[in-house]
Protein backbone atom coordinates (compact mmCIF):
# COMPACT_ATOMS: atom_id res chain seq x y z
CA UNK A 1 0.00 0.00 0.00
CA UNK A 2 1.40 3.08 -0.85
CA UNK A 3 2.45 5.99 1.16
CA UNK A 4 -0.51 8.32 -0.28
CA UNK A 5 -3.18 5.72 -0.03
CA UNK A 6 -2.70 5.39 3.43
CA UNK A 7 -2.61 9.31 4.18
CA UNK A 8 -5.85 9.57 1.78
CA UNK A 9 -7.84 6.78 4.08
CA UNK A 10 -6.82 8.70 7.09
CA UNK A 11 -7.99 12.23 5.84
CA UNK A 12 -11.08 10.63 4.91
CA UNK A 13 -11.56 8.77 8.16
CA UNK A 14 -11.11 11.65 10.06
CA UNK A 15 -13.78 13.58 7.77
CA UNK A 16 -16.41 10.57 7.94
CA UNK A 17 -16.18 9.83 11.83
CA UNK A 18 -16.38 14.34 12.59
CA UNK A 19 -19.05 13.82 9.83
CA UNK A 20 -21.55 11.58 11.79
CA UNK A 21 -21.15 13.57 14.63
CA UNK A 22 -22.28 16.86 13.32
CA UNK A 23 -24.82 15.08 11.29
CA UNK A 24 -26.17 13.88 14.44
CA UNK A 25 -26.40 16.56 16.28
CA UNK A 26 -28.10 18.74 13.52
CA UNK A 27 -30.77 15.96 12.98
CA UNK A 28 -31.44 15.67 16.23
CA UNK A 29 -31.95 19.61 16.52
CA UNK A 30 -34.00 19.48 13.65
CA UNK A 31 -36.38 16.65 14.84
CA UNK A 32 -36.87 17.89 17.93
CA UNK A 33 -38.29 21.45 16.43
CA UNK A 34 -40.55 19.15 13.90
CA UNK A 35 -41.98 17.50 16.20
CA UNK A 36 -43.25 19.68 18.31
CA UNK A 37 -44.62 21.41 15.79
CA UNK A 38 -45.99 18.10 14.71
CA UNK A 39 -47.53 17.43 18.40
CA UNK A 40 -49.09 20.85 18.17
CA UNK A 41 -51.06 20.42 15.27
CA UNK A 42 -52.04 16.89 16.59
CA UNK A 43 -52.66 18.59 19.67
CA UNK A 44 -55.36 21.28 18.22
CA UNK A 45 -56.70 18.20 15.72
CA UNK A 46 -55.32 18.79 12.76
CA UNK A 47 -53.43 15.52 12.34
CA UNK A 48 -54.11 12.58 13.87
CA UNK A 49 -51.55 11.42 16.97
CA UNK A 50 -50.86 8.19 15.79
CA UNK A 51 -49.89 9.45 12.39
CA UNK A 52 -47.60 12.10 14.26
CA UNK A 53 -44.35 9.54 14.09
CA UNK A 54 -44.75 8.33 10.33
CA UNK A 55 -44.72 12.15 9.03
CA UNK A 56 -41.61 13.15 11.40
CA UNK A 57 -40.02 10.30 9.57
CA UNK A 58 -41.04 11.28 6.08
CA UNK A 59 -40.03 14.96 7.42
CA UNK A 60 -36.58 13.99 8.15
CA UNK A 61 -36.25 12.64 4.89
CA UNK A 62 -36.10 15.91 3.20
CA UNK A 63 -34.56 17.81 6.17
CA UNK A 64 -31.54 15.16 5.16
CA UNK A 65 -31.01 17.10 1.93
CA UNK A 66 -30.31 20.42 3.58
CA UNK A 67 -28.47 18.72 6.71
CA UNK A 68 -25.83 16.86 4.82
CA UNK A 69 -24.47 18.98 2.93
CA UNK A 70 -23.92 21.02 5.60
CA UNK A 71 -22.76 18.46 7.90
CA UNK A 72 -20.23 17.39 5.57
CA UNK A 73 -18.86 21.01 5.33
CA UNK A 74 -18.37 21.81 9.25
CA UNK A 75 -16.68 17.93 9.34
CA UNK A 76 -14.00 18.52 6.91
CA UNK A 77 -13.54 22.17 8.45
CA UNK A 78 -13.28 20.51 11.82
CA UNK A 79 -11.22 17.34 10.89
CA UNK A 80 -8.82 19.39 9.01
CA UNK A 81 -8.80 22.59 12.08
CA UNK A 82 -7.66 19.96 14.26
CA UNK A 83 -5.07 18.19 11.55
CA UNK A 84 -3.63 22.31 11.74
CA UNK A 85 -3.58 22.59 15.56
CA UNK A 86 -2.01 19.25 16.15
CA UNK A 87 0.84 20.61 13.42
CA UNK A 88 0.10 17.27 11.04
CA UNK A 89 -0.37 19.36 8.34
CA UNK A 90 2.98 20.03 8.53
CA UNK A 91 4.13 16.71 8.46
CA UNK A 92 2.27 15.88 5.58
CA UNK A 93 4.30 18.63 4.28
CA UNK A 94 7.49 17.21 5.28
CA UNK A 95 6.17 13.62 3.69
CA UNK A 96 5.87 15.41 0.56
CA UNK A 97 2.09 15.20 0.36
CA UNK A 98 1.22 18.67 -1.28
CA UNK A 99 -1.90 20.14 -1.07
CA UNK A 100 -3.41 19.14 -4.43
CA UNK A 101 -3.12 15.37 -3.03
CA UNK A 102 -4.60 16.53 -0.20
CA UNK A 103 -7.77 18.23 -1.94
CA UNK A 104 -7.80 15.19 -4.30
CA UNK A 105 -8.23 12.63 -1.51
CA UNK A 106 -10.68 14.88 -0.04
CA UNK A 107 -12.86 15.08 -3.61
CA UNK A 108 -12.66 11.73 -4.33
CA UNK A 109 -14.93 11.53 -1.24
CA UNK A 110 -17.16 14.39 -2.28
CA UNK A 111 -17.47 13.29 -5.68
CA UNK A 112 -19.59 10.24 -4.04
CA UNK A 113 -21.47 12.11 -1.15
CA UNK A 114 -22.57 14.61 -4.07
CA UNK A 115 -24.33 11.89 -6.02
CA UNK A 116 -25.60 10.37 -3.01
CA UNK A 117 -27.31 13.66 -1.88
CA UNK A 118 -28.43 14.39 -5.60
CA UNK A 119 -30.20 11.26 -5.48
CA UNK A 120 -31.84 12.02 -2.38
CA UNK A 121 -33.09 15.73 -3.52
CA UNK A 122 -34.08 14.34 -6.97
CA UNK A 123 -35.99 11.56 -6.21
CA UNK A 124 -36.31 10.16 -2.37
CA UNK A 125 -37.07 13.60 -0.92
CA UNK A 126 -39.83 14.52 -2.95
CA UNK A 127 -41.56 11.07 -2.73
CA UNK A 128 -41.47 11.64 1.00
CA UNK A 129 -42.41 15.35 1.17
CA UNK A 130 -45.56 13.96 -0.83
CA UNK A 131 -46.50 11.28 1.40
CA UNK A 132 -46.12 13.05 4.51
CA UNK A 133 -48.21 15.60 2.61
CA UNK A 134 -50.96 12.76 1.52
CA UNK A 135 -51.22 11.73 5.10
CA UNK A 136 -52.00 15.14 6.35
CA UNK A 137 -54.87 15.99 3.71
CA UNK A 138 -56.53 13.04 4.00
CA UNK A 139 -56.76 13.39 7.69
CA UNK A 140 -58.12 16.85 6.76
CA UNK A 141 -60.64 15.41 4.75
CA UNK A 142 -62.04 12.49 6.93
CA UNK A 143 -64.94 12.98 9.45
CA UNK A 144 -64.78 15.52 12.50
CA UNK A 145 -65.22 12.55 15.02
CA UNK A 146 -62.46 11.12 13.57
CA UNK A 147 -60.37 13.74 14.21
CA UNK A 148 -61.64 14.16 17.96
CA UNK A 149 -59.44 13.75 21.04
CA UNK A 150 -59.10 13.19 24.64
CA UNK A 151 -59.77 16.39 26.77
CA UNK A 152 -59.72 18.69 24.09
CA UNK A 153 -62.45 20.76 22.03
CA UNK A 154 -63.26 20.36 18.41
CA UNK A 155 -64.90 22.52 16.23
CA UNK A 156 -67.60 20.43 13.92
CA UNK A 157 -68.09 21.52 10.19
CA UNK A 158 -69.35 24.31 8.59
CA UNK A 159 -69.50 26.19 12.26
CA UNK A 160 -72.28 23.82 13.60
CA UNK A 161 -70.71 23.20 16.87
CA UNK A 162 -68.09 22.39 19.38
CA UNK A 163 -67.62 19.10 20.82
CA UNK A 164 -65.74 18.01 23.97
CA UNK A 165 -64.86 14.64 24.94
CA UNK A 166 -63.30 13.50 27.96
CA UNK A 167 -61.78 10.24 27.10
CA UNK A 168 -62.02 8.71 23.49
CA UNK A 169 -60.46 5.58 22.63
CA UNK A 170 -59.28 6.15 18.83
CA UNK A 171 -59.03 2.36 17.92
CA UNK A 172 -63.06 1.74 18.37
CA UNK A 173 -64.22 5.90 17.94
CA UNK A 174 -65.97 4.78 21.70
CA UNK A 175 -66.35 8.42 23.54
CA UNK A 176 -67.40 8.86 27.41
CA UNK A 177 -68.37 12.01 29.14
CA UNK A 178 -69.23 13.91 25.93
CA UNK A 179 -70.42 17.71 26.15
CA UNK A 180 -71.47 19.40 22.83
CA UNK A 181 -73.09 22.75 21.77
CA UNK A 182 -74.99 21.75 18.38
CA UNK A 183 -76.46 25.00 15.86
CA UNK A 184 -79.60 23.35 13.75
CA UNK A 185 -81.36 26.01 11.24
CA UNK A 186 -80.88 28.37 13.78
CA UNK A 187 -81.72 26.26 17.04
CA UNK A 188 -78.76 26.00 19.65
CA UNK A 189 -78.74 22.63 21.75
CA UNK A 190 -76.31 21.65 24.65
CA UNK A 191 -75.75 17.69 24.87
CA UNK A 192 -74.30 16.04 27.33
CA UNK A 193 -73.74 12.47 27.32
CA UNK A 194 -72.02 9.44 29.35
CA UNK A 195 -70.65 7.81 26.24
CA UNK A 196 -71.08 7.76 22.83
CA UNK A 197 -70.09 6.57 18.75
CA UNK A 198 -69.81 6.69 15.78
CA UNK A 199 -72.30 4.91 13.36
CA UNK A 200 -72.14 5.03 9.26
CA UNK A 201 -75.57 4.28 6.90
CA UNK A 202 -74.58 2.23 4.54
CA UNK A 203 -77.24 2.84 2.37
CA UNK A 204 -76.73 6.65 1.81
CA UNK A 205 -73.62 6.92 3.35
CA UNK A 206 -74.48 9.26 5.97
CA UNK A 207 -72.70 9.29 9.67
CA UNK A 208 -74.32 9.98 12.78
CA UNK A 209 -72.80 11.06 15.97
CA UNK A 210 -74.92 8.44 18.50
CA UNK A 211 -75.17 9.95 22.20
CA UNK A 212 -76.37 7.49 24.74
CA UNK A 213 -77.35 7.85 28.42
CA UNK A 214 -77.69 12.01 28.60
CA UNK A 215 -79.95 15.30 28.34
CA UNK A 216 -80.57 17.67 25.79
CA UNK A 217 -81.33 21.35 26.86
CA UNK A 218 -82.77 23.43 23.70
CA UNK A 219 -83.69 27.04 23.72
CA UNK A 220 -85.16 29.84 24.27
CA UNK A 221 -88.63 28.24 22.96
CA UNK A 222 -91.33 30.76 22.48
CA UNK A 223 -92.54 31.39 25.63
CA UNK A 224 -88.92 32.42 26.52
CA UNK A 225 -88.38 28.82 28.51
CA UNK A 226 -85.38 26.13 28.37
CA UNK A 227 -86.68 22.75 27.37
CA UNK A 228 -84.94 19.50 28.39
CA UNK A 229 -85.28 15.96 27.16
CA UNK A 230 -83.47 13.06 28.74
CA UNK A 231 -82.97 10.21 25.85
CA UNK A 232 -81.00 6.81 26.04
CA UNK A 233 -79.89 7.11 22.15
CA UNK A 234 -79.35 10.33 20.35
CA UNK A 235 -77.71 10.75 17.18
CA UNK A 236 -76.78 13.30 15.19
CA UNK A 237 -76.22 13.82 11.72
CA UNK A 238 -72.74 15.15 10.38
CA UNK A 239 -71.84 16.91 7.81
CA UNK A 240 -69.52 15.47 5.35
CA UNK A 241 -66.18 17.58 3.90
CA UNK A 242 -66.83 17.28 0.28
CA UNK A 243 -63.52 15.26 -1.23
CA UNK A 244 -61.05 17.77 -2.68
CA UNK A 245 -58.24 16.86 -5.37
CA UNK A 246 -54.87 16.26 -3.41
CA UNK A 247 -52.67 19.05 -4.61
CA UNK A 248 -49.28 18.73 -4.30
CA UNK A 249 -46.66 21.36 -3.19
CA UNK A 250 -43.82 22.16 -6.34
CA UNK A 251 -41.40 20.26 -3.90
CA UNK A 252 -43.17 16.94 -3.56
CA UNK A 253 -43.87 17.11 -7.29
CA UNK A 254 -41.72 14.15 -8.75
CA UNK A 255 -38.59 15.34 -10.97
CA UNK A 256 -39.40 13.64 -13.85
CA UNK A 257 -42.60 15.38 -14.02
CA UNK A 258 -40.78 18.72 -13.64
CA UNK A 259 -38.80 17.95 -16.01
CA UNK A 260 -40.98 17.07 -18.95
CA UNK A 261 -44.03 19.34 -17.80
CA UNK A 262 -40.73 22.28 -17.94
CA UNK A 263 -42.38 25.78 -16.90
CA UNK A 264 -39.88 28.04 -15.11
CA UNK A 265 -41.23 27.27 -12.01
CA UNK A 266 -40.33 23.31 -12.76
CA UNK A 267 -37.22 24.66 -14.05
CA UNK A 268 -36.51 26.70 -10.62
CA UNK A 269 -37.46 23.67 -8.72
CA UNK A 270 -35.42 21.24 -10.72
CA UNK A 271 -32.08 23.55 -10.45
CA UNK A 272 -32.71 24.21 -6.47
CA UNK A 273 -32.59 20.09 -6.53
CA UNK A 274 -29.31 19.62 -8.31
CA UNK A 275 -28.07 22.44 -6.77
CA UNK A 276 -27.85 20.40 -3.68
CA UNK A 277 -25.21 17.99 -5.26
CA UNK A 278 -23.68 20.86 -6.50
CA UNK A 279 -22.82 22.55 -3.54
CA UNK A 280 -21.97 19.41 -1.41
CA UNK A 281 -18.91 19.21 -4.20
CA UNK A 282 -18.08 22.85 -3.97
CA UNK A 283 -17.99 23.39 -0.49
CA UNK A 284 -15.81 20.60 -0.07
CA UNK A 285 -13.06 22.73 -2.23
CA UNK A 286 -14.25 26.04 0.31
CA UNK A 287 -13.94 23.92 3.31
CA UNK A 288 -10.13 22.28 2.62
CA UNK A 289 -8.27 26.36 2.47
CA UNK A 290 -11.10 28.00 4.93
CA UNK A 291 -10.03 24.75 7.71
CA UNK A 292 -6.24 26.75 7.78
CA UNK A 293 -5.34 28.10 11.12
CA UNK A 294 -2.11 28.27 13.21
CA UNK A 295 -1.97 26.44 16.57
CA UNK A 296 -2.76 29.70 18.45
CA UNK A 297 -5.71 30.20 16.57
CA UNK A 298 -7.25 26.49 17.75
CA UNK A 299 -9.58 24.63 16.43
CA UNK A 300 -12.66 27.04 16.19
CA UNK A 301 -11.47 29.83 14.72
CA UNK A 302 -12.54 29.71 11.08
CA UNK A 303 -15.83 28.27 11.75
CA UNK A 304 -17.76 31.79 11.88
CA UNK A 305 -16.62 32.81 8.90
CA UNK A 306 -16.94 29.46 7.17
CA UNK A 307 -20.41 29.47 8.41
CA UNK A 308 -21.39 33.26 7.42
CA UNK A 309 -20.20 31.62 3.52
CA UNK A 310 -22.19 29.49 3.87
CA UNK A 311 -25.39 31.35 4.92
CA UNK A 312 -24.42 33.81 2.11
CA UNK A 313 -24.34 31.06 -0.42
CA UNK A 314 -27.51 29.78 0.93
CA UNK A 315 -29.35 32.70 0.89
CA UNK A 316 -28.12 33.38 -2.81
CA UNK A 317 -29.49 30.04 -4.31
CA UNK A 318 -32.82 31.32 -2.45
CA UNK A 319 -32.97 34.76 -4.33
CA UNK A 320 -31.99 32.86 -8.10
CA UNK A 321 -34.85 30.04 -7.04
CA UNK A 322 -37.11 33.21 -6.53
CA UNK A 323 -36.40 34.84 -9.37
CA UNK A 324 -36.60 32.29 -11.59
CA UNK A 325 -39.77 31.11 -10.60
CA UNK A 326 -40.98 34.62 -11.38
CA UNK A 327 -39.13 34.52 -15.01
CA UNK A 328 -36.86 37.61 -13.68
CA UNK A 329 -33.86 35.91 -14.73
CA UNK A 330 -32.94 32.98 -17.67
CA UNK A 331 -33.13 29.68 -16.84
CA UNK A 332 -29.62 29.56 -18.52
CA UNK A 333 -28.21 31.67 -16.00
CA UNK A 334 -30.89 30.56 -13.20
CA UNK A 335 -28.97 29.14 -9.84
CA UNK A 336 -25.91 28.46 -11.61
CA UNK A 337 -24.31 31.73 -11.23
CA UNK A 338 -24.42 31.16 -7.55
CA UNK A 339 -22.33 28.10 -8.27
CA UNK A 340 -19.87 29.94 -10.55
CA UNK A 341 -19.17 32.79 -7.79
CA UNK A 342 -18.54 30.16 -5.18
CA UNK A 343 -16.04 28.16 -7.42
CA UNK A 344 -14.06 31.40 -8.42
CA UNK A 345 -13.89 32.15 -4.13
CA UNK A 346 -12.95 28.89 -3.53
CA UNK A 347 -9.99 28.72 -6.17
CA UNK A 348 -9.28 31.97 -4.97
CA UNK A 349 -8.68 30.56 -1.20
CA UNK A 350 -7.38 27.74 -2.47
CA UNK A 351 -4.43 29.78 -4.07
CA UNK A 352 -3.90 31.85 -0.79
CA UNK A 353 -3.64 28.10 0.96
CA UNK A 354 -0.91 27.06 -1.14
CA UNK A 355 2.28 29.10 0.21
CA UNK A 356 1.81 27.33 3.67
CA UNK A 357 3.12 24.27 1.12
CA UNK A 358 5.75 26.28 0.08
CA UNK A 359 7.03 28.23 2.79
CA UNK A 360 7.79 24.81 4.09
CA UNK A 361 9.66 23.38 0.91
CA UNK A 362 11.52 26.91 0.13
CA UNK A 363 12.72 27.06 4.30
CA UNK A 364 14.25 23.44 4.00
CA UNK A 365 15.82 23.90 0.98
CA UNK A 366 17.68 27.08 2.29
Amino acid sequence: MSKRHIINRYLIKEVVLTFVGVTTVLLLIFVSGQLVTLYGKAASGGIEASAVLQILGLKSIGNMVFILPLSFYIAILLAFSRLYKDNEMVVLAACGIGPMAILRGVLSLALVFAIVVGGLALFLAPWAESQSEIIIKKHEATTDVKSLGSGRFKELSKGEGVVYVQEFDEDNLKMKRIFMQHRLKDKNSIVSAESGHRMDNKENGDQFLVLENGQRHEGPMEDGQTAVIRFANHGIRLEKKPEKEIRLRQKSVSSTFLWYRGQDRDTAELQWRISAAISSFLLTILAVPLSKTSARQGRYAKLAIALLIFIIYSNLLSVSRAWLNKSVISPYIGLWWVHILILLLAIFLFIRWRPLFRRFWFGRAR
